[in-house]
């Protein structure tokens, strides 16, 4: 039990190579499967993986604390043609009845929560009986995770996110699924990445201009060189579970 916590929050860089390569939207159609009922996806962001759940899921709706996210996943919805109920509201108090969803989703979103565990008793709460809590989250392990730390590491609160969900059985879950992957992303440059972490958060900026350098060589030396692209395997972490 000890060593499948530590691979799940530290795989070695062998564990990594053994990973399958899989995409996100892959991986949640796989586990999530075609479903005529309702979901949910807490932390949507700008939507993306929301929109996709529309895809094999009848009803689809995100929340965001962000209200500015939530303009851009309306207006992203708009333009793709793809009918999902986006509106503000936060994963530790979800403004939704008991049992309204069969499935709930937390998109690399757990770890932003500022109470994890709060969130996800939210999330059982607002779940069918036998509904599914889909989790995905990056593992802080692997090259793009040693490219990027110095300006964006999540080590502590992705392992407390993990450790809240260990409680979940308490809360009426079973655990159906543990399942790693890796994703290949790849970048023109160092400077689109910089754009994008920005973009993110700007407080970041801070982090960029206290040693540039430094950065810079971190994160172009950890990078495989592929086809005049920096490309790296992120890795991911899935877990699936069932209430009641």
């Amino acid at each position: 039990m000890l060593d499948d916590t530590r691979k799940a929050l530290a795989p070695t860089q062998a564990e990594i190579n053994a990973l399958p390569m899989s995409s996100n939207g892959k991986m949640a159609r796989e586990l999530i499967g075609e479903r005529k009922g309702r979901a949910l996806d807490i932390g949507c962001g700008e939507g993306k993986f929301t929109r996709g759940l529309a895809s094999h899921i009848a009803e689809v709706s995100g929340i965001d604390v962000k209200a500015n996210k939530i303009a851009e996943a309306r207006e992203a919805a708009r333009r793709s043609g793809v009918a999902v109920d986006f509106q503000v509201g936060s994963g530790e108090a979800i403004p939704s009845a008991d049992a309204s969803f069969e499935v709930v989703a937390f998109f690399n979103s757990l770890h932003h929560m500022p109470r994890p565990g709060d969130a996800l008793r939210e999330a059982a709460r607002v779940l069918t009986p036998g509904g599914l809590l889909y989790v995905m989250e990056p593992v802080p392990a692997g090259n793009y995770h040693e490219a990027t730390k110095l300006v964006n590491d999540e080590t502590v609160v992705r392992t407390e996110a993990y450790r809240e969900m260990a409680r979940l059985p308490g809360v009426g879950m079973t655990s159906l699924h543990e399942i790693m992957y890796r994703s290949r992303r790849e970048v023109a440059d160092f400077e689109e990445w910089r754009a994008d972490q920005l973009d993110r958060d700007i407080k970041r900026k801070a982090r960029f201009d206290a040693q540039p350098d430094l950065v810079r060589k971190t994160f172009e030396s950890s990078a495989d060189h592929v086809n005049g692209k920096l490309a790296f395997d992120q890795v991911f972490r899935v877990n699936v579970l069932r209430k009641g």
